[in-house]
């Protein structure tokens, strides 16, 4: 009586207009005390390992071995619809007298174990490794709930797909998904702009009790965002738990927090059922399956339409692919070497240039944050500016644009990142950047294995100039590239880099006080990596004022920052796009 009462009645919460948090919010506690959970754990508990799923609310709903083959599911179970509303909507003042703490419980249970069974339902009819759907009972109408028709204005995206994790345990996957903050976001930048989570409250501290084979749970807020400020941001907030389907076997369900009725969850785009399913491959390596499965706004009209209408832009192999990335990234190494590097010069270089990159991020977000960066030009300018306040010495502005280019994508890469190294040198010397000079000298590489991440240092002399320096990331994968760079200041290279009798990168608090970058993104426009027919590109440029001079009028860095804008593109289409006819 009480749930066909629930299912009729709306969230006092459904249905308001939220207000989006602008810059990345904090608030709440982190979980930094997660950990896999350990035989010992359960024992103490009096759970048998061998037999995690004991203790569900309804002995009906025991779930079996994921692995024996179950009745064909009917064709209504077969249909993937979107999903809406929750049947277990709660508002303290409304329902807190009409459902007891167990109640509650119980509906958060069958609601998890209905996510559950909807990601492994879709990992098998994915034709993945998962063979049979887990035998949870009659959870029919929950299930349903999930596969209803979008809202207006809404879509559904939805993707599944595996790969081998190399180097990477079963269980410090999981260790990955479940630290949001420190770990996961981390992975999965820059698809993932911002990433944070919280504990759990009120009934789903329980879920544990009520399922022991779920080991953890969290709140999560994420923001992905595309490099361009031409697609806004997605915001997120949904609960994540961790589950174990049998030894070896773990699986991360994430679910929209709409579904518990959160009076505080502000998010444009809600995860309906997803997840990442883990297994042991090997004694050093996983194997995982991704689910993306989401309901987002309709796309509006830009040049980045065609991707993310097409599923390329945020799809579950994209995920996969910035997740391998990174891990390749991380076990850079030095090549080429022409100068002696400190011993910790690694782990500065792969923290300055990761800073870049996420300067790169904020300034193409829907909400820059407003402490570093203050946009000077209207929301209908397609170009936009920015005051960045990180720089105090001088008057310091960026401005991004975005562009098509008929080229493909890899040749439009190796192209600027030559353009990036002259943009940069010319910056520091003032000067026009069609001036001869002498080609810059490498002194080092920093680089993957397949490098596909390269951390470079050049120096150039100049009469004028001296010697300057320029340190320039290139990260190509073939959903997103980036080519970022940045001047560096010969003090700054000797403490960090150079070899010499210590580094004081980990005490220094200042280390990172100017990580302000140019560069670009590129993304394929269509199928075919980097081999798309053409290429959709954004970039960025530092523009810096002498103080002394007076203040600089908008109008005036616009037009700076056109002339070398045009002077790219008309560059681009001489030298990449006529040679490729």
């Amino acid at each position: 009586m009480i749930l066909e009462y629930l299912i009729l009645t709306k969230s006092v919460f459904f249905g308001v207009v939220l207000q989006f948090p602008g810059p990345s919010r904090h608030r709440g506690a982190y979980v930094d005390d997660f950990e896999q959970p350990t035989d010992e754990a359960f024992a103490d508990e009096g759970i048998e390992t061998s037999a995690m799923e004991g203790k569900d609310i309804e002995p009906s709903s025991m779930e079996v071995d994921m692995y024996e083959q179950q009745d064909e599911p009917s064709e209504s179970e077969n249909q993937t619809y979107a999903c809406r509303e929750s049947p277990f909507m709660f508002s303290r003042s409304n329902y807190k007298q009409q459902l007891s703490d167990f109640q509650r419980l119980q509906f958060a249970n069958n609601y998890c174990k209905a996510a559950y069974l909807e990601v492994m339902t879709l990992a098998k009819e994915a034709g993945t490794w998962i063979r049979a759907k887990p035998g949870l009972g009659n959870l029919d109408n929950l299930v349903n709930v999930f596969r209803t028709p979008p809202l207006p204005g809404k879509k559904i995206e939805f993707s599944v797909a595996s790969a081998v994790v190399p180097d990477i345990p079963a269980s410090e996957m999981v260790t990955i998904m479940m630290h949001v903050k420190n770990k996961w976001s981390k992975s999965m930048f820059p698809l993932v702009k911002h990433g944070e989570e919280y504990r759990v409250v009120e009934c789903l501290q329980n879920l544990s009790k009520t399922d022991a084979s779920i080991w953890g749970a969290i709140q999560v807020y994420a923001e992905i965002q595309l490099p361009t400020t031409l697609v806004p941001t997605r915001y997120f907030e949904f609960l994540r738990y961790g589950k174990e389907i049998m030894d070896g076997v773990h699986i991360i369900v994430d679910v929209t927090s709409h579904c518990f009725g959160d009076p505080y969850a502000r998010y444009n785009s809600e995860k309906r059922p997803s997840g990442v399913i883990i297994r042991e491959y090997g004694r050093k390596d996983c194997e995982i399956i991704w689910i993306e499965n989401v309901e987002v706004e309709e796309t509006r009209e830009t040049m980045y339409s065609s991707i993310i209408n097409s599923n390329l832009a945020y799809n579950a192999d994209r995920w996969i692919s910035t997740l391998l990335w990174k891990l390749k990234r991380d076990q850079s190494s030095f090549a080429d070497l022409k100068i002696d590097v400190h011993p910790r010069a690694g782990s500065f270089l792969l923290a300055l240039t990761q800073a870049m990159k996420r300067f790169f991020m904020e300034c193409v977000s829907q909400h820059p944050d407003e402490v570093a960066l203050t946009i000077a030009t209207s929301d209908a300018d397609p170009i936009r500016i920015m005051y960045n306040q990180t720089l105090t010495e001088r008057i310091a502005l960026v401005g991004v644009n975005s562009f098509r280019v008929q080229a493909k994508p890899l040749s439009v890469f190796h192209f600027l990142m030559k353009m990036d190294l002259q943009l940069a040198f010319r910056a520091s010397a003032n000067s026009e950047i069609d001036e001869v000079h002498e080609e810059p000298e490498q002194l080092f590489t920093f680089a993957s294995d397949d490098k596909s991440n390269i951390i470079s240092l050049h120096k150039r002399n100049t009469e004028q100039q001296g010697t300057s320096y320029c340190l320039q990331e290139a990260s190509m994968d073939k959903y997103c590239s980036f080519i970022l760079s940045k001047t560096m200041p010969e003090e700054l290279l000797n403490v960090h880099i150079v070899c010499g009798e210590e580094s004081i990168y980990e005490t220094s608090e200042h280390r990172m006080a100017n990580v302000t970058p140019s560069g670009f993104a590129i993304m394929p426009d269509g199928p075919g990596g980097l081999q798309s027919d053409a290429s959709l590109v954004t970039f960025l440029m530092q523009l810096d004022y002498d103080p002394s001079k007076g203040d600089v009028h908008v109008d005036t860095v616009r037009k700076d920052f056109l002339r070398d804008l045009n002077m790219i593109i008309q560059e681009l289409n001489e030298k990449v796009v006529r040679r490729n006819d």
